[in-house]
Parts: C-alpha cells; structure tokens; sequence
C-alpha cells in the first residue's frame, strides 16, 4: 500500500511539473489519455524496479531541450535565465515572470582577424632618372638595400626598355651618394634621384646579339651572328640583300647601339617596315661616328618616316652629327614626306649625299612644304650629291626640283627616268639657264627622259659656260641620233675641254663618220659608252682604229651585234 501510495505521489508530482513546465514555456498542457495507461503503467513499473535494484530513489530528470530556459541553434546552444530546479513540490515557488531572453553568440576567432585590417606598413618607391626615362622602383624594408642595388635595379630596367645595360651612379641634389649607404637612410619614399651613365656594358658583338634575342624572347638567326662574327670590330657593317624579317633585326639593332667605332651601316634588301624604323632611329643616334646609312629597299613607307622622325623632334643637339651618306631609295614614301624629310635632314648638318631614287614621288612632292625643304637641304651647305631618279616627277616636277636643289653646291645630279608619260617629259631650257650661272655641277645624269636632238642641243650650248660638268649620262633616249651627238663634240671643241665620260648606249647614234669627226671624238671623249644596234660593222671597225691610233691604251669592247663599245683612257 506504501508504495503503490509513493507511486501516485510521483505521479501526480510528475504531472504537477510537467503542467508547470508548459506555462514556463506558454505551451498548453494535454493530460494523458485513457488509451495511454497501458503504457504509463508499464512505464512506472520499470522505473520503480530500477529503484529497487540501485537501493537510491532518483529524481525526475527533465532533457536539456524540454527545459524553457535552452534553446537549440544548430550546433551552439544559447543560455537563457535558469529554470527552477525540479526536485519536490515544496521546492517550487510562485509563478514570476522572467527576464527577455539574452543570446551569446561566440563568433570564430578567424572571423575575428578578419574583420580587424592588419596594419601593414606603407610602401617605398623610389624614382630614378636615366636619361630620357623615368623609373618607378620599389624597395624593399630592409636595413640591408644599399644604393648599389638601386643603381642596379634602374639599369635592368633601362636594358629591358632601350637594350643597352649602363653603369650608374646616382645623385640627390648636386650630392653623389655612396654604393654601399644604406638606402633608407640617404632616400625617402617617392624621391627622384639623377642616375649618370658612368659607362656602358659592351661585350664583343655576337654576345651581344645574343643576349638581346633572349631578351626579346626570340630565335637567333644564323646568317646574322656568323656575320656578327666575321664583323666584330669592323668599322662597317653589312647585311644587305638578306630579307630579314623584323624579329631577327630587331636585336640586332638592339646589339648595334653604342656602337662608337661603327662608321658604315647598310641594311639594303631587308624587310625593317614602318614598325622598326623607330628602333633603327634609336640606335643610330647612339653611333657617333656613323657616316653611311643605306636602309633602302625595307619597305619603309611615309607614315613610318614621320614617326621616326617625331623622336628627334625637340632635341638640341644634332642626332646625326657625322652622317654624310643618307639612301632611303626603293622605299615608297609618297609624297607627304616633304615636312619628315625636312626634319630628318636638319639633324644631319654634314649630309653631302642624298639619295631618294624611286621613292614614289610626283610633283606634288614639291607642292607642300618646298620652302622648308629647300632651306633644310641648302642650311648646312655640304651638300653634293642627290639622286631623284625613276620617280614619275613629269615636266613640272623636274622643273620644281631644280628650284628647290642648292644647285650653286651641288656636283652630282641623277635626274634619269622622271618623265610621267611619252609626252610629259622634262625640258632642258630651265636646266640650261641654271648651268650658265656659275653651277659647279661635275656629273649629271638624264637616262631614260625621252630627250631628243633638240634637247641635246639646248643642253650643248651651255657646255662652254660650265666648266666643271665633265661626266654626262644620256643613255636610254632613242630619239638622240648621230646629230646630238656632233652638236656635242662641237661644243666640246669650242670650251676646248674634253668629257671624261659620255655615255649613250640605247641611242641612235650610227655613222658614216668623217675622220674629222672620228679625231674630235677619240679627242674630246675619253671614255665613250656606244650601245646601238645603228652601228654596222664598217662603223665599228673605223672606229676602232681610230682609237687605237689616238688611245693605245685604252678599251675597245665589241659585243656582237649589240656592238657595245666602251673606250677610256689609261689612268696614269
């Protein structure tokens, strides 16, 4: 009776609780139904044999989750106000209303760090100036970087820019710095600092070559480092004819600059387009005793000319100081280069030759910018040769050249093949009044002009006025017959001076000739270019002893029936 007794004490104790439990937690109270006993019973009987067998009477325990003062958040569990503890009935206390709950979350401790930036220290550059260029280098913070790194820094950079690897020293404020200072304790961050050359890193050529192809990232071309080689310390330096490509003349340029003993460079026959003719610019001007520049036929073209030429534009000094021999023939510039071409030649104060043959131009060529032109070509008065031929310049571009030519200094003009058609061909009058006025003009050339008799008479008649003309080339005109050529020798016997060459191969010239004619000939010609189909077989044997009687020791060249006869006079 005593325990069935304890048992509904329990009992009713447990449903006290539970009834208690849900208005803590404002959750309504269903008793048990009749359909449970069964199980409620069963229940009670095992708990109270598990008293039995422990001998110690436990205390209603209650899950964590049941419990109104816990709630379950995943993995955290948040702690809310105690609950009271269950124990008996006399242990509880009147219903009081309980605090708001308050919620602990405890965030990581990498969410943390994250959230708080760490306080990095800031970053040092420095600007270093060599030359022309502006570096941006970075240091870093270590007691251990001296200014010798600095300067080291600045000229693998220079290298990788320019392909020229300089020994430097650096300069704050008129004060050299010491190498082995630390850097931090001369500089501050963002400060520019003077870099001076002291020197430059020159291996021999190949090796130089080779280290700029592995700078650019390319192959080396064969044909290029055995010349290199063979080329090493030569005053020229020759690849002509070759067809290179950009990419193996582009290091080659790279290994070429500061070149001081270089005086030749010819680069005919390649491929150096409009991309790299700013490159070649800059390594020519580093080159101080070039003379000879040949680039032509490297499909170089107007536009390249002027951004290559805008490089040089705002310096002081000349970029050319020695350069006497300029060839950019076989290039077709057009004519919109009269303003770059002015440019280029007034960096180039000792140019004495001039050679723009078949370059594309016309008589517009001369319409814009011809007075600047001009004065570029007459300002340093050295020059003496140029050559205009096979452009299409017509009657009146011919005549605009020789109104733009300094022809009071010029010695040698080439103006063959420049008519534009059959009919547009040049006119010799304004050439004939030119060569009166005291032209010191030595050799001229008019080949392939369709020049007549007529011409050639006009041109004749100023051979006594000008003295000095003893070479002329009036090879290619058809139209020129045995008259041009007797108005020539008359006006040689008149200056009583003879023509050291005279050259009329693709002329008309045939005979018969009287033996006055032949002793004016060996005497006023001596050294005759024949190249007619006109002469027939008694001509040429006539002429022939003729000339060996007058000149023993001269040529006589007889082709078959093209008959090329070529009679010059022993050099002494």
């Amino acid at each position: 009776m005593l325990g069935k007794h304890n048992r509904r004490k329990r009992g009713d104790c447990g449903s006290r609780t539970e009834r208690k439990l849900c208005e803590k937690s404002n959750k309504t109270f269903i008793p048990e139904t009749a359909n449970k006993a069964t199980s409620s019973s069963s229940s009670s009987f095992s708990r109270s044999l598990s008293q039995r067998r422990n001998g110690v009477p436990k205390p209603h325990q209650v899950k964590m989750t049941q419990m109104s003062g816990m709630v379950r958040l995943g993995r955290r569990e948040v702690s809310r106000p105690h609950s009271p503890t269950v124990a008996h009935d006399e242990d509880f206390m009147p219903d009081t209303p309980s605090p708001p709950p308050q919620i602990h979350i405890q965030l990581p401790s990498q969410t943390v760090a994250a959230s708080i930036p760490a306080s990095l220290p800031p970053p040092i550059r420095m600007r270093v100036r060599v030359k022309e260029d502006v570096f941006l280098i970075p240091v870093p913070q270590s007691e251990a970087v001296t200014v010798l790194w600095l300067c080291e820094q600045a000229a693998q950079r220079y290298y990788q820019k320019c392909g020229l690897l300089p020994r430097l020293s650096l300069q704050k404020e008129g004060a050299l710095l010491s190498p082995q200072d630390p850097l931090l304790s001369v500089l501050q961050t963002n400060e520019e600092v003077l870099a001076d050359v002291c020197s430059w890193d020159l291996p021999p050529l190949p090796e130089r070559y080779k280290k700029a192809c592995q700078s650019l990232s390319v192959d080396e071309n064969r044909r290029v480092t055995r010349l290199c080689e063979a080329q090493d310390g030569s005053s020229t330096v020759s690849l002509c004819g070759l067809s290179l490509p950009p990419s193996s003349l582009n290091p080659l340029l790279r290994a070429l600059k500061l070149q001081d003993s270089l005086t030749e460079l010819r680069l005919s026959g390649n491929r150096l387009s409009d991309a790299l003719l700013p490159e070649l610019v800059a390594a020519a001007t580093t080159m101080p005793r070039l003379r000879l520049l040949d680039i032509s036929a490297n499909s170089v073209t107007g536009e390249g000319l002027e951004k290559a030429v805008d490089s040089l534009k705002g310096q002081s000094h000349p970029a050319f100081p020695c350069l006497e021999d300029l060839d950019l023939s076989m290039n077709l510039l057009g004519d919109g280069i009269s303003e770059s071409l002015s440019c280029l030649l007034s960096r180039c104060p000792l140019l004495t030759k001039l050679s723009l043959q078949a370059c594309g131009l016309t008589a517009r060529f001369l319409q814009q910018h011809r007075l600047l032109l001009a004065g570029a070509l007459a300002a340093s008065g050295h020059l003496k040769s140029v050559c205009m031929s096979h452009n299409a310049l017509g009657s009146t571009g011919f005549e605009l050249v020789l109104k733009t030519l300094p022809l009071r200094c010029l010695t040698h003009l080439d103006l063959s093949a420049v008519r534009r058609g059959p009919t547009d061909g040049p006119t010799l009058e304004h050439l004939a009044t030119v060569l009166t006025q005291e032209c010191p003009l030595i050799q001229l050339s008019l080949a392939a002009n369709g020049l007549t008799d007529s011409s050639v008479s006009a041109l004749a008649r100023c051979l006594p006025s000008c003295p000095t003309l003893v070479s002329l080339d009036l090879s290619g005109n058809p139209s020129v017959t045995s008259a041009g050529l007797h108005s020539l020798l008359a006006s040689l016997r008149v200056a009583s001076r003879p023509l050291t060459l005279l050259n009329l191969k693709g002329c008309q010239v045939s005979g018969p000739w009287s033996s006055e004619e032949l002793e004016d000939l060996a005497e006023l010609v001596q050294d005759l270019h024949l190249c007619s189909q006109g002469l027939n077989k008694l001509d040429r044997d006539v002429l022939k002893q003729i000339w060996d009687r007058s000149q023993p020791h001269g040529r006589f060249l007889d082709r078959n029936s093209k008959c090329m006869i070529s009679v010059a006079a022993a050099s002494t």
